[in-house]
């Protein structure tokens, strides 16, 4: 089937599922992945790897482990290889619109196949003639599988039927299968008040956690994660953690350089290592501008309006007037909410520039804009010196430098999110503090992921750069 029919129903700019090549070139095992699609109906998408792409089937009930239990499989278009490590919101207005998280994977072969290249000429065979026969190694899904696709309907309905072997289960066994791995964080504690005005719990801030990982982690995953813990809440006291001690063997770790010493830093890969670093404490979660694959070079550009001794109102009059001066520069550009006083306004730099290019842009764009509006904006660095003011902090474009993450609780009162703005929403009258872990998993599910556009491509910088030197804008 190819990727036509996948890229005519997406628009790449708006969502952030890969593009993906036509044939990734893979070699190891075979994959497969389950996907817990949250669109206009809970389904549940079935993908095998097959000649570098996905084939692709929606499964409503989702796979069962119990023989007995025959479930509708409706063959939808290929996907690209890259796709099965996909997890976050597909924005409204597009196709597949909603929520995806990554329910089940692992490594398959066709049955009776003794190589990669003999499954795969058995699977190609089987798609032909309408029965798949494979097994699956998964943490879920485990054993021998059947794939046979029923007359009529285009030759689009198949049913998936677990085979009776060592893994089968019947429905005396099991009603239901498991939603967690067999990595289940040790949660503890969960009745620890941490927020004592209104009397939220730590279990409060996990189940918060719980809800939003499909939205938090494609802005967590590979990024090294620098660790304030808050064993006692937000009113106790509170230290940061860089190096990894302790950890359990699932949990990922990574050895950082920096100039005078090498750090240990924990990396939140998932659901479960998301739940275990919240479960240490840490309300806040505060990853690298960049990922492992391309630790030098950030993903984003970030100015953080951080505010001394003014109103929030101030706040936003300044982020419209960068808004402007962007749009102006037809710059894509996103913003959020810091969750504190502040807000933070995102420019997608797609890993394409160093962090002293990064920082030196972000320079040049708070020139721009404490000259337009001096008297609400300062440049110092000193809060002394800046009291009444908005400081256009863009100094957080440093190598390791953190900024909390989208999506992620803070340790104030009424635990305000820090939660991305359309910039319609930033008007006069607007608060931090109408965002908490009380009222957002509502909104979440109704705008989707806000903040997607800042893990884009990236601007040309270079372009900009030259057109502005030619006095262009």
């Amino acid at each position: 089937m190819g990727l036509k029919d996948y890229h005519q129903k997406r628009n790449f700019s708006q969502t952030a599922e890969p593009e993906g090549l036509q044939n990734f070139p893979h070699q190891g095992a075979l994959e497969f992945v389950v996907q817990e699609h949250h669109a206009s109906h809970l389904h549940y998408d079935f993908r095998l790897e097959v000649e570098g792409v996905l084939k692709s089937w929606a499964i409503p009930k989702g796979p069962s482990l119990d023989p007995s239990e025959k479930r509708l499989a409706i063959q939808v278009e290929d996907h690209p290889f890259e796709y099965r490590t996909f997890e976050g919101t597909i924005p409204e207005g597009n196709y597949g619109a909603g929520m995806v998280k990554i329910w089940d994977s692992g490594t398959y072969t066709a049955a009776k196949a003794t190589s990669r290249q003999e499954s795969e000429h058995l699977l190609l065979k089987g798609l032909k003639e309408g029965r798949l026969n494979f097994i699956l190694h998964g943490q879920k899904l485990r054993g021998a599988y059947s794939l046979i696709r029923l007359r009529g309907n285009q030759g689009k309905q198949w049913l998936l039927i677990k085979k009776r072997d060592e893994y089968a289960s019947s429905p005396s066994q099991q009603t239901k299968l498991p939603t967690t791995t067999k990595h289940q964080p040790v949660l503890t504690h969960l009745d620890k008040i941490y927020w004592p005005d209104e009397g939220y719990t730590k279990g409060d801030l996990i189940h918060y956690y719980q809800q939003v990982a499909p939205l938090i982690l494609p802005y967590l995953k590979d990024r090294p994660e620098t660790l304030r813990r808050y064993p006692n809440g937000i009113t106790g006291t509170s230290f940061y953690q860089k190096k990894a001690e302790h950890v359990p063997d699932w949990v990922r770790t990574e050895k950082i350089q920096h100039k005078n010493r090498t750090v240990d830093y924990i990396l939140i890969e998932d659901e479960q290592s998301l739940l275990y670093v919240a479960n240490l404490g840490c309300i806040d979660l505060n990853p690298f501008n960049s990922r492992l694959q391309s630790l030098y070079y950030p993903d984003y550009l970030v100015i953080d309006l951080d505010p001394e001794n003014v109103e929030f109102d101030q706040v936003i009059e300044v982020a419209r007037v960068i808004h402007h001066l962007l749009d102006k520069w037809s710059l894509l550009h996103v913003c959020k909410t810091s969750g504190a006083t502040g807000m933070h306004i995102y420019l997608p730099m797609g890993a394409q520039y160093t962090f002293e290019e990064v920082s030196q842009f972000a320079h040049l764009i708070v020139h721009f804009i404490h000259q337009q509006i001096p008297d609400l904006t300062s440049l110092e660095r000193s809060p002394r010196k800046r009291q009444q003011k908005v400081y256009l902090d863009y100094l957080q474009n440093n190598f390791a430098q953190t900024v909390v993450a989208p999506y992620s609780v803070r340790p104030r009162p009424e635990a305000p999110v820090s939660t991305p703005l359309k910039w319609s929403e930033v008007k006069a009258g607007l608060k931090p503090t109408d965002f908490t872990i009380k009222t957002v998993l509502k909104r979440f599910k109704k705008v989707g992921d806000l903040f997607q556009p800042a893990l884009g491509k990236g601007i040309d910088l270079r372009s900009l750069l030259n057109n502005l030197q030619k006095g262009l804008f």
